[in-house]
């Protein structure tokens, strides 16, 4: 499954984290291979599944000789978050993001209206931050009180 198409050029790169400066580069090395890891930002025009277009902020892992791995949209440059309500899901596919996403665990969905409209959910990956996935590789869950408490405790230690 295609969840965005780059149209275009990616411009003004940056290199955000190289080598044990990525949280998971363990995760990396162990799905793609060793090699000389480094996480990289840039901006660039993608196309949704629904044919809609929009200027976006791209986070991506790269490798030389391995290549660029996972490349996830960080952000949506005009969206705006709706409320600050808390919901999780359970992992059931991860299809393109081995290294970001464990099947059958539990994410935390961060509320993004306008992802949702193209049936995209913003998750908590296992780089500790929020990127858009498809929606159809989550199933949303409720979590008792306490256990949510605990969940979101240890995602924000």
């Amino acid at each position: 499954m295609i969840v965005f198409e780059v149209v275009g050029k990616i411009e003004d790169i940056e290199t955000i984290a190289v080598g044990s400066r990525i949280r998971d580069v363990r995760r990396l090395r162990r799905v793609y291979g060793v090699g000389r890891w480094r996480k990289l930002k840039g901006f660039a025009r993608v196309r949704l599944p629904d044919g809609s277009e929009y200027d976006a902020e791209l986070h991506w892992y790269e490798a030389h000789v391995i290549g660029k791995k996972e490349m996830k949209v960080k952000q949506l440059l005009d969206q705006r978050y709706m409320s600050t309500v808390h919901r999780f899901a359970i992992c059931i596919q991860n299809e393109g993001y081995p290294a970001s996403l464990e099947l059958w665990k539990i994410y935390r969905v961060a509320p993004d209206e306008k992802a949702a409209r193209h049936q995209l959910v913003r998750i908590v990956d296992e780089s500790g931050e929020d990127y858009l996935y498809p929606e159809s590789y989550f199933v949303p869950i409720e979590l008792p009180r306490a256990a949510e408490d605990a969940f979101l405790a240890a995602s924000w230690s």
